[in-house]
């Protein structure tokens, strides 16, 4: 566990990361949530909802390490922020020196709250990156920090302070003792009645059937593409001429950066070329706020554009999708038919990279009678610059977009530049 110095907007205030968590329903949570403080041994708790149940985070504090200060769980106010929390999955890696808080969310619950190594943190996220593709999930990563390796968004730590009040730690109550005769009665009177209702009841419904391999596999590709996945070719050349569009001079600071998902709305960054954070949040046009200086003190982020509603990828459509190899021939232009790695296709700064598509759900040897043809899902990244964007409109339907990264870059070759990343899927 690992406790914050004061935080800036609060003295009083300090940020807790490494806290056990567990989820239980609402209905009954006091119980539930004193059966669990006690299997921790916990002396403090976090608490907050999540649909019909409560995510809970527990820790043993003692008095000497608190010494007057407030708590906020830093993994509580993740899971509750805007960007995070309505998320299938999401992972945030935020480096504070040779630690990172890592924490790991499935449908706005904590799952991990831990503070490691880089070392440790790269080997924990590759675990989590697996387990979520087993599972179907849409894992989007976040964080900061130059050892985390590179994330789909990028989450400063001053988005932990928006919300002030978020992610209080309290402490737990004393549970009162109940050892009296009379108590004692009433619980052997109950015990007794409780056996009697058992054995009048009728026997208990034969489980259910294991699922079959089809079944599962029928689930995973509705869970698969729940959550409407955009086609690449629609939205990113879009995005990349709004976003380079976007004034390069603003107040003393300077276009550095914008990071767009496919929801809600961008977040563009701007480096300072001689302005002040006072001179930047005046001049701020109220579509761009709120405006969140980075605490580096050379950086500021603001709102972006909003993330425009375009076509998405559909399974009604997989036979019109082209297959892997096919696939890789449409994305090559004819310079990029020389390469020797036809994964790895790079001319003239366009750059495109392919990871082998794997089954959204792996089929054991015993799996039994299965699909005649299994969606398969592969990464892809593409780079270039923004006289390119065409080519992506030119991307084959089975293509989704994830994330998409444009920067100002003012080192050969200078322009402005974007990173794309999604999905494909195939079938086998």
């Amino acid at each position: 566990m690992h406790i914050t110095e004061p935080l800036p907007t609060d003295r009083k205030a300090r940020l807790v990361f490494g806290l056990d968590w567990r989820a239980y329903p609402a209905k009954g949570a006091k119980a539930e949530r004193r059966r669990r403080a006690d299997d921790f041994g916990a002396t403090h708790y976090v608490e907050y909802r999540v649909g019909a149940d409560m995510t809970a985070g527990f820790a043993a504090l003692e008095r000497s390490e608190i010494a007057g200060a407030r708590l906020y769980s830093g993994a509580a106010r993740i899971a509750m922020h805007a960007r995070v929390k309505t998320l299938a999955a999401a992972l945030v890696l935020l480096q504070d020196g040779e630690r990172v808080h890592l924490i790991h969310l499935v449908r706005g619950a904590v799952q991990s709250d831990e503070v490691l190594s880089p070392e440790q943190a790269r080997d924990r996220r590759e675990e989590i990156v697996a387990d979520s593709q087993r599972k179907g999930l849409a894992l989007r990563t976040f964080g900061s920090g130059a050892s985390i390796g590179d994330v789909d968004e990028a989450f400063q730590p001053a988005a932990l302070l928006e919300d002030r009040k978020a992610g209080r730690v309290v402490k737990l109550r004393m549970a009162l003792p109940a050892v009296v005769p009379m108590t004692v009665i009433l619980i052997a009177l109950g015990f007794g009645v409780s056996k009697l209702f058992d054995a009048l009841q009728p026997p208990p419904p034969p489980p259910p059937h294991e699922p079959t391999y089809a079944e599962k596999y029928a689930d995973a590709v509705r869970r698969t593409f729940a959550v409407a996945r955009p086609r690449a070719g629609l939205l990113a050349p879009v995005l990349i001429g709004t976003l380079g569009a976007t004034e390069s001079n603003r107040s003393g600071f300077r276009f550095y950066q914008a990071e767009c998902g496919v929801v809600g709305r961008c977040t563009v960054t701007y480096s300072r070329e001689g302005g002040t954070f006072e001179g930047f949040a005046r001049d701020a046009l109220p579509a761009m706020r709120p405006v969140v200086f980075d605490l580096d003190g050379k950086h500021l982020n603001t709102r972006g554009p909003e993330v425009p509603a375009v076509a998405a990828v559909l399974v009604a459509q997989q036979k019109s999708w082209p297959s892997e190899q096919i696939l890789i021939e449409l994305l090559q232009t004819p310079p990029q038919r020389l390469s020797g790695d036809p994964f790895e296709l790079d001319s003239q700064g366009y750059k495109v990279t392919l990871e082998h598509a794997v089954p959204i759900l792996a089929a054991p040897a015993s799996a039994g009678p299965k699909p005649a043809h299994l969606i398969r899902e592969g990464s892809w990244t593409i780079e270039g610059f923004r006289w390119q964007a065409p080519l992506l409109a030119r991307l084959p339907l089975n293509m989704t977009l994830d994330t998409l990264k444009v920067e100002f870059r003012t080192t050969e070759p200078i322009g402005i530049h974007f990173t794309a990343k999604g999905k494909f899927y195939v079938l086998d």
